[in-house]
């Protein structure tokens, strides 16, 4: 089994600082806006995700997928080429039919957006080629140059983002730093990948291309859907008047509800090209699943135990109000978590069918919640659609995940499992969490005894904690602190 540790830590490196600028963004915005700004802000967020959707799921994965494989370079570059310029043709479709649904009020938004929906039109074009380009990167296993670009694009929307908004243009300077952030990553992927010379080779990609793509759209479409839906249907589910300031306190609750997703990222950034390349090979596939499930998916749960103290920790105190939100969305965006793991799974093993089919149904069962739940109970409602419906998607994709490739539950493993979540809760529940100080440190204590019961259970092994410290830099100061930890792992695994 290849090890893909090294190129792991630096995604998830490059994942820390493209966090930790992307979060500082929006805790900026939040402070620097009012609560209305930041509800548009968060509205025009949302449309450009999903409306992006269309252009940076269906052809790049495809398009790393086809790269990552086992096909000669002529035929790499014709796929390169058709994707391309279908994404552009997409790109500039979507754009214009979004447009004059806006000004025929179709979608109704108001005024106060037409200058908003512009500058995420014009990133949504600019996307559809990035995407393209980064795809050429992550197929060819250039992981450090992605994450260079994927750093570089969120400090360039951080800085013109906070210049904008003190320039006096509000909400409408934070979504220009969208369009400005892609076209600067643009540039410099185009610089990174000329010697993958695609436009010199005749001809175009066969059409078994196209028909991969369309699944692996869908499969994506569901997982972006459900985490965007929800804050469109508070904008257009609630009163007019409320309707901007109660996007905003939402937005602030999937901010922080969100940040798994942002991990899970990462992880699969890295594994998705090796599980496409070795599809006989059920290890990467099933690494995927475990380290998401026991390193992931445990942070949504601590921020659904803790919630007041991650708001009061990011935002102003008014946005407080957003913490029995964040309860509940959080633990939607954990089942999300484990979803997103299973879709690119699915999807690396030529089985893109699979989500194509079950996402889109979660996403429906959420809009008539959405409908149902948030004009009577506003955020806490939207909340709880995200969360039913997250569930339902991530049940049924492991339960046909188990089902299609015939494996054994580990019933043992799984007892474990959740007694070691038990513990990590109940030890985080009893420490303090008031200020910034206590929590670090609740969170810090809870988190060696969290990784002290899965040794202890076996759970973290020996053979991981090698795969963990294989990625890490070969230094005399960090080699040493390696090599105990994998001691004290090993002894762990003999309690």
């Amino acid at each position: 089994m290849t090890n893909p540790s090294k190129n792991s830590f630096v995604m998830f490196a490059a994942f820390f600082i493209g966090a930790f600028l992307n979060y500082a963004f929006n805790v900026v915005m939040g402070w620097m806006l009012t609560p209305a700004q930041f509800g548009m802000l968060g509205v025009s967020a949302s449309f450009l995700l999903i409306l992006s959707l269309f252009v940076t799921s269906a052809f790049p994965l495809t398009t790393t997928k086809f790269i990552s494989g086992k096909h000669d370079i002529s035929t790499k570059h014709r796929i390169v080429k058709s994707a391309l310029i279908a994404n552009i043709g997409i790109a500039v479709l979507l754009s214009m039919l979004f447009y004059i649904g806006y000004t025929t009020n179709i979608i109704n938004l108001g005024t106060s957006y037409k200058l908003l929906v512009i500058s995420f039109l014009i990133s949504i074009m600019l996307a559809s080629t990035s995407i393209i380009y980064l795809s050429i990167l992550q197929g060819t296993f250039r992981f450090k140059s992605f994450a260079l670009i994927g750093v570089i694009t969120v400090f360039v929307k951080l800085i013109s983002g906070v210049i904008l908004v003190k320039m006096g243009l509000g909400a409408l300077g934070a979504v220009l730093s969208f369009p400005i952030s892609v076209f600067i990553g643009l540039s410099i992927a185009i610089l990174l990948t000329k010697d993958f010379t695609f436009w010199k080779t005749k001809g175009w990609g066969d059409t078994n291309v196209y028909f991969f793509a369309l699944p692996m759209f869908f499969g994506t479409l569901g997982t972006t859907m459900l985490m965007n839906i929800d804050i469109i249907g508070v904008k257009f589910l609630t009163e007019i008047a409320l309707s901007d300031a109660l996007s905003g306190y939402y937005r602030a609750a999937l901010i922080l509800a969100q940040l798994p997703m942002f991990m899970v990222g990462a992880l699969m950034s890295v594994l998705f090209p090796y599980i496409s390349k070795h599809t006989e090979n059920d290890k990467y596939a099933s690494k995927s699943i475990k380290y998401g499930a026991l390193f992931i998916l445990p942070i949504a749960l601590v921020i659904a135990t803790v919630p007041d103290a991650f708001i009061m920790l990011m935002f102003p105190s008014e946005y407080i109000a957003s913490a029995p939100a964040l309860a509940i969305v959080a633990i939607g965006m954990g089942f999300l978590t484990m979803t997103m793991v299973f879709t690119n799974i699915f999807q690396a093993r030529n089985t893109p069918k699979v989500p194509a089919i079950i996402l889109p149904l979660a996403v429906i069962i959420e809009i008539i919640l959405l409908i149902i739940l948030v004009p009577s109970y506003g955020i806490v409602g939207a909340a709880t659609s995200t969360t039913i419906a997250c569930s339902i998607g991530c049940i049924v994709m492991a339960t046909l995940y188990v089902h299609i490739y015939k494996l054994k539950l580990d019933h043992l493993a799984m007892v474990k499992t959740l007694l070691s979540f038990s513990v990590l809760l109940l030890v985080l529940h009893t420490l303090p969490h008031t200020d910034l100080f206590t929590l670090v440190g609740s969170l810090t204590l809870s988190g060696i005894i969290y990784v002290v019961a899965l040794a202890s259970f076996n759970l973290l092994t020996e053979e991981d904690a090698s795969i963990f410290l294989a990625g890490m830099p070969n230094h005399k100061a960090i080699t040493p602190i390696a090599e105990m930890i994998s001691k004290i792992v090993r002894k762990l695994n003999r309690v």
